[in-house]
């Protein structure tokens, strides 16, 4: 019966791994034991925390503790209350590879038993747990408190009960930074590192963060001559003035539509000095008219993310959609070039099935993204091949569309479901959000078949899920094939199909933008409409990595084994 519980609580662990390639515990073995062990441990990921872990019904309940545990009483520690993890985890000291899920390095700080003071069942429902710990750091008494939630997980507060063991004058994790395990520093077992985990099938190397400046890099270029005066660059300093009256309004419908605020008359200033081979009009007209988004803020925007967004969309087939006069009123897809655009927009001569030759639109540098954003253009959709291969595909994406009554959460877990599919077939993945509900996994693939093929395999793929778990997803089209489902849509991956670009805006309130993100971010929670115009600026300002580093380098085919594992003919 434990085992069983154990197991059902270890779904979201298990679909965050591929254990045919990591060394992590399954958590499939009888749970042993006590039943009351508890276990800190040290975690230098991408930023230092404490997971703090309790034995319960044969799994371990846990908290990332940013700050780590404090002895004193007034001291209320932020605990984000993360997936269960198995108990065979407890042991684990060593490090995990950058770049897979958790990667870092991890150290055993403090280990023990613990005694809840009531009921810790009905404590976690209530959200307020109070226990003693008997550990080799920690002792006495010790409070968790639910609040308020932080993004899709709950928020909750740890602190230390009032007894002979609280000290207001040590700080623990200061004080006492070794493993009790091995007595080792966090450092020490980076440098030895005798036990290494394997958390996902792709490590990504530790050196790589060379683009971290690749939004300033227009900027950087004429750093020494030109450093107060090169437009990208203070279009980027000044991005957060630039939209905020869209922050202060996101969310929010206002009638008649929101006035250009006197900061976008500054951005409109400043994208006019941009070095583009044409003439930028109509900057002040409002595209966005809930937020009072304008033109001029839109070509800002595309200025700013140009260097995260090329390395996708260069040299693309290109399907617009179009608003010139907002979003609010007619918009259109535009496939073929018009007389009048930007000569920084290119073309590729593409024959449609009918027979007639279109000349599709693609860009190649900063300027052609800003000459899209120049015709009203407020989603890119690219095609999954490059202009000089039109009928070689190189880029699969699954697009999960989640029915109405679908919980963010289960799309979440779908993505870590196709990431662990593709993983054993050979194909590493990566992850975007759509500027809606759903996501998009992607990964890309060595030109070696058509299009007709490319479907095939990723239809026999999506079909494959949607057999093996039939109430939960779905490879209809159907809309009354879809409710309670996730709709695995493989038809972004057919010629003349497209999918919504990376970095690129939706024609929808509060402009939200399909966005790339980590698959740690995913699993520790997003808000899939938190990345706007106004926000994804910001937060790649803030970057340390391309969420998508990687992918550039990524050299993998659909293999025969691939074709065969899903059924198919090589």
């Amino acid at each position: 019966m434990a085992r069983r519980a154990a197991t059902g609580k270890l779904a979201k662990y298990r679909s965050m791994r591929d254990f045919k390639v990591t060394a992590e515990p399954s958590g499939d073995r009888s749970p042993r034991g006590k039943g009351n062990s508890f276990v800190i441990q040290k975690h230098a990921a991408r930023r230092l925390h404490y997971d703090f872990r309790l034995e319960l019904d044969g799994v371990l309940l846990s908290w990332s503790v940013p700050k780590g545990p404090s002895l004193s009483p007034t001291e209320k520690r932020l605990a984000v209350r993360t997936e269960d993890h198995p108990l065979d985890y407890a042991s684990f000291e060593g490090v995990i590879p950058q770049g897979q899920y958790g990667g870092g390095t991890v150290a055993v700080w403090d280990r023990g038993t613990w005694q809840p003071e009531d009921d810790p069942h009905e404590a976690m429902k209530k959200g307020r747990l109070t226990f003693t710990l008997d550990g080799e750091k920690l002792h006495g008494k010790w409070h968790l408190v639910r609040t308020r939630p932080q993004g899709k997980q709950e928020g909750w507060l740890l602190f230390k009960g009032r007894d002979d063991a609280a000290n207001e004058n040590v700080d623990i994790v200061e004080e006492e930074p070794r493993s009790v395990v091995t007595n080792r520093t966090i450092d020490q077992i980076a440098a030895d590192s005798d036990r290494v985990w394997q958390s996902s099938k792709v490590a990504e190397p530790t050196a790589m963060e060379k683009r971290a400046a690749r939004i300033a890099k227009a900027g950087k270029a004429a750093a020494n001559e030109e450093r107060d005066t090169n437009p990208r660059k203070n279009i980027h300093r000044n991005i957060q003035l630039a939209n905020e009256a869209a922050k202060k309004a996101r969310g929010k419908k206002t009638e008649p539509a929101a006035p250009p605020s006197a900061s976008a008359a500054s951005v409109a200033a400043l994208v006019r000095q941009l070095p583009l081979g044409f003439q930028l009009t109509n900057l002040d007209k409002v595209l966005y008219p809930e937020q009072g988004i304008t033109k001029a803020q839109l070509v800002a925007y595309f200025a700013v993310v140009a260097d995260w967004m090329m390395p996708q969309l260069h040299d693309r087939p290109l399907t617009l959609v179009r608003c010139p006069e907002g979003r609010h009123k007619q918009c259109f897809f535009q496939k073929k070039i018009l007389p009048g655009s930007p000569k920084s927009i290119h073309t590729v001569e593409i024959e449609e099935e009918s027979g007639e030759s279109v000349e599709y639109m693609r860009v190649k540098d900063m300027p052609g993204l800003v000459g899209l954003a120049q015709l009203g253009t407020l989603e890119i959709h690219t095609w999954g091949c490059h202009a000089d291969k039109v009928e070689r595909p190189d880029f699969m994406v699954f697009d999960l569309d989640p029915a109405p009554d679908v919980e963010w959460d289960r799309v979440a877990l779908a993505a870590f479901e196709v990431r662990k599919r593709l993983n054993k077939l050979g194909i590493a993945s990566w992850v975007k959000t759509t500027g809606g509900k759903g996501l998009h996994v992607c990964a890309p693939i060595k030109r070696t078949i058509d299009w007709e093929r490319f479907k095939e395999f990723t239809k026999l793929f999506a079909d494959t899920i949607a057999a093996e778990h039939p109430k939960q997803y779905t490879s209809n089209i159907s809309k009354a094939a879809r409710k309670g489902k996730i709709f695995v849509d493989y038809l972004r991956n057919g010629r003349n199909a497209t999918f919504i670009a990376p970095y690129s805006p939706r024609a929808r309130e509060g402009a939200p933008v399909a966005t790339p993100i980590t698959w740690e971010e995913l699993a520790h929670g997003v808000d899939p409409l938190s990345f706007t115009t106004a926000t994804v600026p910001l937060r790649l300002a803030k970057l340390k990595k391309d969420p998508w580093h990687g992918i550039e380098d990524a050299d993998q085919a659909i293999t025969a084994a691939a074709w065969r594992a899903l059924g198919g003919k090589p």
